[in-house]
């Protein structure tokens, strides 16, 4: 039970120390791939405040899906797309470009009481993101 105890204090003080000695790196793909799934959940938050006339909902989607929009302008989207497709980092940047308008517009549409223009831009972000999904990810 002792030697058991031992080894087990002893293999976990070993993980730790490895651990500790390997630089913390982050992978921008992974974070990438969290911006993503952000995304997601971004433009589920938007579509259930249309449906719930929840305009606070909304907002805060809109939001969400803003704060993810860095990553596809950066460089460090490049890891995530086709090297072999030439145009896809200015696709992806122009993908960006056209859901940040359609967001501003949202909120815009959303504060002058125009649910029915908020909802068609909530259409529009969907088409840019299954725009970029069909072409880049050759869906």
């Amino acid at each position: 039970m002792k030697k058991t105890l031992v080894a087990l204090m002893a293999g976990t003080l070993l993980v730790g120390s490895l651990e500790a000695a390997t630089p913390n790196k982050k992978d921008p793909r992974l974070e990438l791939m969290q911006d993503m799934r952000t995304m997601l959940d971004a433009m589920e938050q938007i579509q259930r405040g249309g449906l719930y006339s929840s305009t606070d909902e909304m907002k805060a989607g809109v939001k969400k899906l803003q704060g993810t929009l860095k990553s596809l302008e950066s460089e460090e989207v490049k890891v995530i797309l086709p090297k072999d497709q030439v145009y896809a980092y200015k696709f992806a940047q122009k993908t960006a470009q056209m859901l940040r308008m359609y967001s501003d517009d949202m909120i815009v549409s959303i504060e002058g009481g125009k649910m029915d223009n908020a909802l068609d831009d909530y259409t529009q972000l969907l088409k840019q993101c299954t725009s970029c999904h069909i072409r880049i990810r050759n869906w």
